[in-house]
């Protein structure tokens, strides 16, 4: 277990170190660029391959479910606990996405990937099921913080969101593949490679836009700011897991699919708030540092929610 988290982590820190080492290119930039890769090219291709060739069971409707019930009631804590703190509503809005929103597709997918070897199929699929579920409902929560939380109802609504949900080639790509499945329709076999190859290539990209989106600076800046980033390490981290695995419990997710779920709702914030946060208005100022802050501790809260998640599949 060490060893993958160690493997992981070098590819985070080569990814920050660019900052450093490569002044002369804009790495925002570059992690920019490349993440438009990803989320255009290189997942949607490891989400068809993955849907295609996995098999079909209770977990694609009980993994979305038990995600969205610890996006929910996470949500919902930080807004109650949040209440008492004295910040400008924008700043309120980016911390609660921060305490409901994990980095389950640049963070978690990777990680699952390099725990369970030998079931890539499987975990890869809970970390498709996650990104569907955790990135629509980002979107959607953003718009409701704006026009309920910022009073912004005369600019913003509803409706915008959803569709621009529709255009996500994320939610194409699992949509193809169920098509694919539901009819039985076979791919070529130089397809399924190349889908394959495309598959391969991604967790690596994603840690290392991941490193790249970490910054020394933001780190330290994070320090001395306790008091505004501690309500999304104790939601995210640590009650957001809890809740996904009791509710992942009560209906009938088990075994590797449970451990996983369990591992993905423990991710970080993920990278997509900054996109939501900057679409509505909500504070970015404050963001980069609470996302960096918490994603290194994660790197020592996820090996020992891998540990008790264990309890779960002894396989």
């Amino acid at each position: 277990m060490l060893t993958v988290f160690g493997a992981l982590a070098v590819i985070a820190i080569v990814g920050a170190s660019l900052h450093h080492f490569l002044p002369s290119l804009d790495i925002d930039a570059a992690r920019r660029m490349c993440g438009v890769l990803v989320l255009n090219v290189m997942l949607p291709a490891l989400n068809i391959r993955v849907i295609y060739g996995a098999s079909i069971g209770n977990q694609l409707w009980q993994v979305p479910l038990a995600m969205l019930a610890g996006l929910v009631v996470s949500a919902c804590v930080a807004l109650l606990v949040l209440g008492f703190f004295k910040l400008e509503r924008t700043l309120k809005c980016s911390l609660i996405l921060a305490c409901a929103f994990g980095n389950v597709t640049y963070l978690g997918m990777p990680l699952l990937r390099g725990l369970f070897p030998n079931q890539l199929l499987d975990v890869t699929q809970v970390a498709v099921l996650s990104e569907v579920t955790v990135t629509s409902a980002d979107l959607i929560a953003g718009s409701l913080l704006a026009i309920y939380y910022l009073r912004a109802s005369e600019h913003v609504s509803l409706m915008p969101a959803l569709r621009q949900l529709t255009r996500f080639p994320v939610l194409w790509s699992v949509a193809i593949a169920g098509f694919l499945r539901a009819f039985g329709i076979h791919l070529p076999s130089f397809l399924v490679d190349a889908l394959r190859l495309l598959g391969e290539a991604t967790p690596g990209l994603m840690l290392l836009v991941l490193g790249m989106a970490i910054k020394p600076a933001a780190l330290l800046q994070s320090l001395g700011k306790f008091g505004t980033w501690w309500p999304p390490l104790v939601i995210k981290l640590c009650l957001s897991p809890l809740v996904v695995a009791l509710v992942g419990l009560s209906i009938g997710l088990s075994g590797l699919h449970l451990r996983a779920t369990i591992m993905e709702a423990g991710m970080p914030p993920q990278l997509f708030i900054f996109i939501v946060a900057d679409r509505f208005g909500f504070d970015t100022e404050e963001l980069p540092a609470i996302v960096a802050v918490l994603t290194v501790i994660s790197f020592i809260t996820l090996p020992i929610l891998n540990e008790v998640a264990g309890l779960y599949w002894s396989g």
